[in-house]
């Protein structure tokens, strides 16, 4: 899949490592890291492990980069160690020919590799990533659940796992990627961004047509 085939929308520099931090609930320096790889105290360089993000302030991340950090970040929540995360993403690039690999819906997760899923809708067998060896198994895929993916095979948009009692979902096509209130089409941070700024959090609220209630569950998980 080459990059042309994917939507200008999904491969351009949306969002600032600081907003895919807060996006995706992980620490900003360890976004860093994952975006444009880090020196080790031994003296060793370690590459990033996600695709296209150059260094420099400023919005430097794609959508598309934004999906691999919010896999990356499953995986270490799942017990993966980066160790074992590394080579896979570098074979899945190199030898396997898959760009932005980590949000490709070929991925799965057995909690110990990084597998392959078979184009083959027949044929069960899960590649581990790490030595190309073929192998049965029962996949937890719980953190891809949150990903809907295109005809392409890519990631199209992200439900926000930290928002248990609201559907908010990422995509580059709808409010510029920011979370966004499924049902209504409506930037989280409109809505809050009047509260915070001292509005009255009923008025608010009707004026978007959703409730109180769903008004301060958003404040508060977005906290």
């Amino acid at each position: 899949m080459s990059l042309a085939a994917l939507d200008r929308a999904f491969i351009a520099p949306i969002y600032s490592q600081a907003d895919v931090a807060r996006i995706i609930a992980a620490p900003r320096s360890t976004v860093q890291n994952w975006a444009t790889g880090y020196d080790t105290s031994s003296g060793t360089h370690q590459a990033p492990v996600l695709t296209g993000v150059p260094r420099g302030r400023g919005d430097t991340v794609s959508f598309m980069a934004l999906a691999e950090a919010f896999v990356v970040n499953a995986f270490r929540k799942a017990g993966l160690p980066m160790q074992r995360i590394r080579p896979a993403v570098d074979r899945l690039k190199e030898s396997i020919g898959l760009e932005y690999a980590l949000a490709n819906e070929r991925l799965a997760h057995d909690g110990g590799e990084i597998m392959l899923k078979s184009d083959d809708s027949d044929d069960r067998r899960l590649v581990v990533v790490r030595n190309g060896n073929a192998v049965f198994n029962e996949v937890v895929e719980d953190h891809l659940r949150y990903i809907d993916f295109s005809r392409l095979g890519y990631a199209s948009s992200i439900r926000l796992p930290q928002f248990t009692d609201a559907e908010v979902v990422i995509t580059p096509v709808v409010n510029g990627g920011r979370p966004t209130i499924r049902s209504r089409g409506i930037a989280i941070d409109d809505v809050l961004g009047r509260v915070r700024a001292g509005e009255s959090p009923r008025i608010v609220a009707e004026d978007y047509g959703i409730s109180l209630g769903e008004l301060l569950y958003l404040n508060h998980a977005a906290a």
